[in-house]
């Protein structure tokens, strides 16, 4: 698998490497997907202990990952096509590879695109989550803040006042 950018290459050089490329990202976004599936659970279940690993994990594929991409796109533009999904769609429609091998490369730029509005689909519903979450955290926060406020105390008197009358620390 690549996952370093290259030296600069000549076009059918480069354009060789386009379909190897193409099935090493697949697989990487494969199992990207498969994360972002697995944060998924454990923040439905409320695993949040759990995510560190996941979250660590996640940054160095999305890194490799933006990685791929930028070599794929130095190929298309090393081999004269535009360096994006349309630049891509035109090779594949013009390559010369054999049938085989082109259909093969063909099919896994589909799951790709497939994979890819999978993964947008997963981060933005995990995303969700933790909004959700974050949501549900402050509420609990501010009932108890608010709760702590009205709670009732014993002064030195020996007589119950609200917490908030009672005099600050340090205070003479």
């Amino acid at each position: 698998m690549t996952s370093q950018p290259s030296e600069p290459a000549t076009a059918p050089a480069a354009a060789l490497r386009l379909p190897r490329l193409i099935a090493d990202e697949r697989l990487i976004l494969r199992s990207f997907v498969e994360l972002l599936q697995q944060e998924e659970q454990l923040l439905t279940k409320g695993n949040i202990d759990e995510l560190a690993p996941l979250i660590e994990e996640k940054g160095r594929l999305a890194s490799l990952l933006g990685q791929l991409a930028e070599q794929r796109n130095k190929i298309l533009a090393t081999t004269g096509y535009s360096p994006d999904r349309a630049g891509i769609q035109t090779w594949l429609a013009q390559s010369s590879s054999p049938a085989q091998a082109l259909q093969e490369t063909k099919s896994h730029w589909e799951d790709i695109l497939s994979l890819a509005a999978q993964a947008r689909s997963l981060n933005e519903t995990n995303g969700q989550l933790i909004g959700n979450r974050l949501q549900h955290n402050q509420q609990t926060l501010n009932a108890l803040l608010t709760a702590s406020n009205k709670a009732t105390l014993y002064g030195p008197d020996g007589q119950t006042h609200a917490s908030g009358n009672g005099r600050s620390f340090g205070a003479v």
